[in-house]
């Protein structure tokens, strides 16, 4: 038994008889003094105390200025609905009001993310008035007649708030680009009920292609702070409002991933339009860009409404039922296609030339559209085409493939992550070199000659 027992030994462990205990010991000492094992104790300490208060300062503060945001852009659309002439007449009262204050500050017109992923590469804090001219105009914009995003102004804002709360904290400037982003996080994901997609958005839009997680964890405390903040005023039900659950198969994956490359070219068609007519606005005297641009687009909204019969349109910043109808309705192909077609053309005119608002509306509303189409070959799976086709124009126009993905299953409550991704990676991958946000670079960006170079260089390493 004992000579058994050394043969073991020895083919386990290479001898006949292992000391157990100076082993332990050897292995203790490794680990306890070479390689000691501590807590960071004093980025904890700063951690909750420094961060995580501003963090839920900045949640507590964006929710409730995102639930009187839309407090009051549900009141007044309400007003406006109850004779469908004023949605047409409006917009035009709205454009000069706009042309007014961009003649006060510029950087109030536009949709906001560009100007914001800008500004955070600065050292500069945004203006006080800025922000005040930027939520008063948000706020008449996104109340009807306009086909403009929420997120534009919620982005915009929440980088000021984040900055300015930041800097009340004692936060030096060295934080300022993440005080703006976490502030950004949260009031997106509060207007857009999408906490942790929009935190995910916001950080995927800056650091394009380069992920940076160190704004993370205080910007999801704010997001979802900011969150349950605004669902305590406003109600907790799902943005893209769907009466059944998605459903999908196998054999319609090769047409998600044609959807997915269809959306490329269109948002590809929609980014070369929409930056065309932004710089033809130049022409323009910066306070008169608005109103003639929404001037232009008035009778293309009339074309819209007049075909579709379809209200929802002239409304869409206000609840976006026109995404949870495109969702589950099945609308022919040429309203789809007038859809699409006025969407570019409304938005390229208004949006471009200064009126403020968001492109990640439009950009769903596109993606619904197509994905409506495709419904027609699979309509027992409308839904599940609709939500991809979403998830892929956002990703294809932002470059957030990741952000799409969450803040679509958010704001639909319903899960289609599997075929969502195999949209979202054909439109992402095919959609390099172009964005609908400036100050987004393509850091893989290369040529022919570079990849020659890298192919040789890596021959003679070996």
């Amino acid at each position: 038994m004992e000579k058994l027992k050394k043969r073991f030994y020895n083919f386990i462990f290479g001898t006949e008889e292992p000391r157990f205990k100076k082993f332990l010991q050897r292995v203790l000492k490794d680990e306890f003094h070479i390689h000691p094992i501590k807590i960071d104790s004093v980025s904890i300490i700063f951690f909750i105390g420094r961060w995580l208060p501003f963090a839920i300062a900045i949640g507590i503060t964006t929710g409730v200025i995102a639930s009187i945001v839309d407090l009051l852009v549900v009141s007044i659309n309400a007003k406006l609905s109850e004779n469908i002439v004023y949605l047409f007449i409006y917009p035009l009262f709205v454009a000069l009001i706009t042309g007014f204050i961009v003649k006060q500050d510029r950087e109030v017109a536009g949709p906001g993310i560009g100007f914001s992923i800008l500004h955070l590469k600065s050292k500069h804090y945004l203006k006080v008035k800025a922000l005040l001219f930027k939520l008063f105009i948000s706020i008449l914009t996104l109340s009807g007649g306009f086909i403009a995003g929420r997120e534009g102004p919620s982005f915009y804002l929440g980088v000021g708030i984040g900055e300015w709360v930041g800097r009340a904290y004692g936060f030096g400037k060295r934080f300022k680009n993440m005080l703006g982003l976490i502030g950004a996080g949260a009031f997106t994901g509060a207007l857009l009920k999408a906490p942790l997609g929009s935190s995910i958005f916001a950080l995927e839009l800056e650091n394009m292609y380069d992920f940076n997680y160190r704004p993370f964890i205080p910007m999801i405390v704010a997001a979802i702070v900011s969150y349950l903040t605004f669902s305590f005023f406003r109600g907790n039900h799902a943005f893209i409002l769907l009466h059944s659950k998605a459903v999908w198969d196998l054999k319609s994956i090769p047409y998600i991933i044609g959807l997915g490359f269809l959306i490329s070219i269109t948002i590809y068609i929609y980014t070369i339009f929409f930056h065309f007519l932004r710089k033809a606005a130049f022409i323009f005297r910066p306070e008169k860009r608005a109103f003639i641009g929404t001037l232009i687009s008035i009778p293309v909204l009339a074309f819209l409404y007049l075909y579709t019969n379809n209200p929802d349109l002239l409304a869409a910043p206000v609840d976006m039922k026109i995404l949870s109808n495109l969702a589950q309705t099945q609308f022919s192909v040429s309203e789809d296609f007038v859809i699409i077609v006025c969407t570019i053309i409304i938005t390229s005119f208004t949006l471009g030339f200064g009126i403020v608002g968001g492109l990640i509306l439009p950009v769903l509303i596109i993606g619904a559209a197509l994905g409506n189409i495709f419904g027609h070959v699979f309509p027992n799976e409308l839904v599940m085409f609709t939500l991809a086709g979403m998830g892929a124009a956002l990703a294809a126009a932002a470059k957030t493939p990741l952000a799409a993905i969450v803040m679509i299953t958010e704001m639909s409550h319903n899960d289609v992550v599997i075929p969502m991704t195999a949209a979202v990676i054909t439109s992402y991958l095919t959609s390099f070199g172009y964005s609908l946000y400036l100050g987004q670079e393509n850091i893989f960006k290369g040529s022919l000659k570079d990849f020659t170079s890298h192919s040789i260089k890596s021959d003679e390493d070996k």
